[in-house]
């Protein structure tokens, strides 16, 4: 549409035409809601402006702060701003412009504003959002949605929002817990997220006191772009997703769900008043299918695997432990901008990581490595490995807050396709040391599992990298703290040989 192909200075060069020198001269840091900060290259269908004008909008429109935006069933609009910026407006939306201030001569001090009450809405930010990242913000009656340069769509109810990156990076937030609607600029804290176009069709969605990541579907987006919106806006770029692998539903960056290639376990106790019996219980008794599979040493149950794995004390240890460790290739993350609280060592913020070399994740942090970490599974072989390293968490009400891992042993049969780990770990909310123990097969792919007979049991599930020199798992397992609430102490491993 050529509405779409008008420059950012073309449009304010216009504005001035037709307002003369008073945006000019309008004091920088006020708000004159007369004044258009915006104009409609394309309506279509029942769309009105309620605020300034407060008037049906059509293509030549003008909008201003403090207009609220609304479409009907089948009605879309689209404005380019005066700072280059696209807004699309899809149907049943109401779409509030609370702030929109840009100095051509100032870009960085701009300051912009949106509130997506209901509906679906797109914003490809122009140069206000590109110099003043910290000062731009969308809000929906869920989340707080920030951005770092970006093509994004938003698509919200009341208790729901949805968001899908199509170039670009955006921080998204629950509002609450430090997050207030009233600030501008991305909000930090334990439950932001980053969410970039590397991750592939991938969206977040947020609820209160939540952000967890989903496969894009169809209609996880309700309401689909006009066909005047050209496929490189409303779609993001079709030979950019080819080159992407998509990321599964695996990939969840949800405090306390513990991920590992292809599995997914929703842990007990995701707030500490949560009773242990409580959590779904759908993923936990998955081990025996799971794993049940051809070998090349023939078909092999993976209940009989479980009860024929060796135990790690009758494996060879190494010589010295302490210094025969080559440096490791695996990598840690972390997924929220900010630690969680108690945490003296946080993990590297992951910001534009390949997502596809996430090897383990309980989403609080992440373990990465090379591509090809798990090209190469060992078939023969007994070992003990080593505890590198590992971060713990205990899940409270007020979210997760880091614990300790106090040492743990872990040993593998590659021969037989098992394995048999322990843990001991602590936390200040909880009496004594918190002890783990698991058993069960390992895939011929190197993924690994504990048999779960019961929902209270812990859970253990990890991969083997690296042609076998190198080990990772996530793990739960449910503890009562001081106060006598049911929860999960949870965390990641890293472990070498």
């Amino acid at each position: 549409m050529k509405g779409f192909k008008v420059q950012g200075k073309e449009l304010a060069a216009a504005f001035f035409q037709c307002f003369g020198f008073a945006l000019l001269f309008l004091p920088f840091g006020t708000t004159a809601s007369a004044q258009p900060v915006g104009e409609v290259l394309f309506a279509v269908g029942s769309a009105s402006v309620q605020g300034s004008s407060g008037s049906s909008l059509q293509r030549g429109s003008f909008v201003s702060v403090g207009d609220v935006l609304e479409t009907g069933a089948g009605s879309h609009v689209h404005i380019r701003f005066v700072d280059g910026a696209l807004l699309s407006v899809r149907p049943n939306s109401r779409l509030a412009i609370d702030q929109y201030q840009f100095d051509a001569e100032r870009p960085q001090a701009s300051q912009v504003k949106f509130q997506l009450r209901e509906g679906t809405a797109r914003s490809i930010t122009g140069k206000a959002g590109e110099s003043a990242k910290e000062r731009f913000r969308l809000n929906t009656p869920v989340a707080a949605v920030g951005v770092r340069g970006t093509d994004f769509v938003t698509a919200t109810s009341a208790l729901r929002t949805s968001v899908v990156v199509n170039t670009g990076a955006v921080v998204v937030a629950p509002l609450g817990q430090g997050c207030s609607a009233d600030s501008l600029g991305p909000c930090e804290g334990v439950l932001a997220r980053v969410l970039s176009a590397e991750m592939g069709r991938v969206l977040a969605q947020v609820e209160p006191g939540a952000v967890r990541f989903l496969p894009l579907r169809p209609g996880r987006i309700e309401q689909a772009p006009h066909p005047a919106e050209p496929a490189s806006i409303a779609q993001g770029s079709s030979q950019r997703r080819e080159q992407v692998e998509p990321v599964s539903a695996a990939q969840i960056a949800t405090p306390g769900v513990l991920t590992a290639g292809d599995v997914t376990i929703q842990i007990n106790g995701l707030s500490a008043g949560a009773q242990a019996n409580s959590a779904p219980v759908n993923a936990l008794f998955a081990a025996r299918t799971l794993f049940s599979e051809q070998r090349s040493q023939g078909s092999a149950d993976a209940v009989g695997v479980a009860q024929t794995a060796k135990p790690a004390t009758s494996l060879p240890l190494p010589l010295n432990p302490a210094t025969s460790l080559p440096a490791s290739t695996l990598e840690w993350g972390r997924w929220a901008s900010a630690p969680i609280p108690g945490e003296s060592d946080p993990a590297p913020i992951i910001e534009r990581a390949d997502y596809t070399r996430m090897l383990v994740s309980d989403g609080v942090n992440a373990i990465f490595g090379p591509s090809d970490a798990r090209a190469v599974t060992p078939k023969e072989g007994q070992f003990q490995f080593v505890l590198r390293d590992a971060r713990a968490a205990l899940m409270t009400d007020a979210g997760p807050t880091a614990g300790r891992i106090q040492g743990g042993t872990l040993g593998i049969d590659f021969a037989e396709g098992s394995f048999q780990t322990s843990l001991r770990g602590s936390h200040e909310a909880v009496d004594g040391t918190i002890v783990l123990t698991a058993q069960g097969p390992l895939r011929s792919d190197g993924l690994f599992r504990a048999v779960s007979n019961d929902a209270l049991d812990p859970q253990v599930v990890g991969v083997v990298a690296n042609a076998g020199k190198e080990a990772v798992y996530v793990f739960s397992t449910p503890v009562k703290t001081r106060g006598g609430s049911s929860t999960s102490f949870f965390g990641l491993t890293r472990w070498g040989r």
